[in-house]
């Protein structure tokens, strides 16, 4: 078991980029934004307290809602 939360490694980020990439521009990376929702995930955090560090939790937040809806 993790002591700690570790971010997503290159080699993850390979696979799942391939899924997610739709060659758009987006303000925020999507690497980042699903750091934070695996973050808010491993602590169980409230959304309030992610750390406006990490992203917007605005667009944190659109981005769960819209992968757990199409099922992703």
């Amino acid at each position: 078991m993790q002591e700690k939360f570790h971010e997503l490694l290159d080699s993850q980020w390979e696979i799942i980029e391939k899924v997610l990439d739709d060659q758009r521009e987006r303000q925020h990376s999507l690497r980042t934004i699903i750091n934070a929702i695996l973050w808010i995930n491993y602590t169980g955090c409230q959304w309030r307290n992610l750390d406006s560090k990490i992203s917007t939790l605005a667009s944190v937040y659109y981005y769960f809602r819209k992968w757990k809806f199409n099922g992703m």
